[in-house]
């Protein structure tokens, strides 16, 4: 991550350490129902975790990305990349303590996420990460 960008993120919320699972529908629809109770496939699933003790202080967890989800609404919406970039940020939302269990929350989550990606853009992240994979995948 970009120096300014970690900075900005670093400055606003306490990050330890976060994993993320790529996966498609056949591979979220059960975590979805053992953890969720909910009988179908999702875009992304968050969990918080405890830190490891002795380990850094701040916030831990688990993003679960669909990516066949983010492929097939990204072909809707114009770009995947950009799709799953807004699922990443969606589960980094949650992380940090955010909800979207009515209009008024889901609102500010996305108004936050969007800003988070806009950033990501001016800093050259997103053109960074996409510019990497061209290289290395042609």
């Amino acid at each position: 991550m970009r120096n300014s960008t970690a900075r900005r993120l670093k400055s606003e919320y306490p990050w330890a350490e976060v994993s993320v699972v790529l996966t498609d529908d056949a591979g979220i629809a059960p975590v979805n129902r053992i953890f969720l109770d909910h009988a179908r496939a999702t875009d992304v699933i968050t969990f918080t975790l405890a830190p490891m003790p002795g380990g850094a202080a701040g916030t831990c967890g688990e993003i679960h990305l669909n990516v066949e989800r983010a492929l097939e609404e990204g072909a809707r919406r114009g770009n995947a990349a950009d799709e799953l970039a807004l699922y990443l940020a969606h589960g980094c939302d949650h992380l940090t303590g955010a909800n979207d269990r009515t209009v008024m929350e889901q609102r500010r989550m996305r108004r936050r996420e969007l800003h988070w990606i806009q950033r990501a853009r001016q800093d050259g992240l997103m053109a960074g990460l996409w510019a990497a994979r061209k290289d290395r995948y042609g």
